[in-house]
C-alpha cells in the first residue's frame, strides 16, 4: 500500500467519523418534567389503584412500567388496593414511540476533516466529493404518568419523560427506571408538607 492510498483511506475515515459525530449529536438526552395541583393535599392520599392505559407499552414493557411505578409509590407510603376498595388515587400511564431519520453529510467537502488532514500531511491529493451522507433511524420514547384524585376525578400530579431508545433491552430498562426515579423524587411536591410513612 503506497502513501497516497494510505492517505486516501485516512481521509475517508475522518469523514466517516465526522458524519457519525453529526448523527450522534441529533440524539436527545433524557428529560423529565413534573407538574402538580398546588391546591391538592397530598398527605391525605394513602391508597391507589390502576386505571387502564389508552396508550400502553407493548409487553413485557407494560408490566415493567407498572412495576417500576408501584415500587416508587410504595416508597412514598402509598398502598395498592384492588377494585373492590375505594382508593384515594387512580394511577394511569401512557407511552409513545416515534421514529425519525437523522441524516448528516458533507455538502461542503468535510471542511473540518480536511482542515485536520491538512495540518498533519499538508494539502491532500484526494478529497471526497460533496454529497457524502449517512443516515440512521432513531427511536424516541415518551412516558406520561398521571395521579388522579379518585374522589374529585381531577389530575393532581403528572410526570413526563422523554429519551432516545437504545437497541439493547437492558439499556432501555435502565433508562426507564432512571426516568421514573427522577419523576417520583418530586412526589409529593416540595410545596406539600412531608407525609408520614414516606421513605426518601
Amino acid at each position: 500500500m503506497n502513501l497516497t492510498t494510505r492517505k486516501s483511506g485516512l481521509v475517508r475515515s475522518l469523514c466517516l467519523l465526522l458524519l457519525m459525530m453529526l448523527a450522534e449529536s441529533g440524539s436527545i438526552a433524557q428529560k423529565v418534567h413534573v407538574e402538580f395541583d398546588e391546591s391538592a393535599d397530598f398527605c391525605r392520599f394513602k391508597t391507589y389503584t390502576w386505571l387502564e392505559s389508552k396508550h400502553p407499552a407493548e409487553e413485557p414493557w407494560a408490566q415493567r412500567v407498572m412495576t417500576a411505578i408501584d415500587r416508587q409509590l410504595v416508597r412514598k407510603g402509598l398502598q395498592k388496593v384492588d377494585g373492590g376498595t375505594s382508593p384515594d388515587l387512580e394511577i394511569v400511564y401512557n407511552s409513545d414511540i416515534k421514529e425519525r431519520t437523522i441524516s448528516a453529510g458533507c455538502d461542503y467537502g468535510c471542511v473540518l476533516a480536511e482542515y485536520l488532514f491538512n495540518q498533519v500531511y499538508g494539502p491532500p491529493r484526494f478529497w471526497p466529493q460533496p454529497g457524502s451522507w449517512v443516515s440512521e433511524v432513531e427511536k424516541n420514547g415518551s412516558l406520561v404518568v398521571g395521579l388522579v384524585d379518585a374522589s374529585a376525578k381531577n389530575m393532581v400530579w403528572r410526570g413526563m419523560a422523554t429519551d432516545t431508545l437504545s437497541d439493547k433491552s437492558e439499556k432501555n430498562e435502565r433508562k426507564l427506571n432512571k426516568a421514573i426515579n427522577k419523576m417520583f423524587k418530586k412526589y409529593p411536591p416540595k410545596k406539600a408538607r412531608r407525609c408520614s410513612g414516606e421513605r426518601v
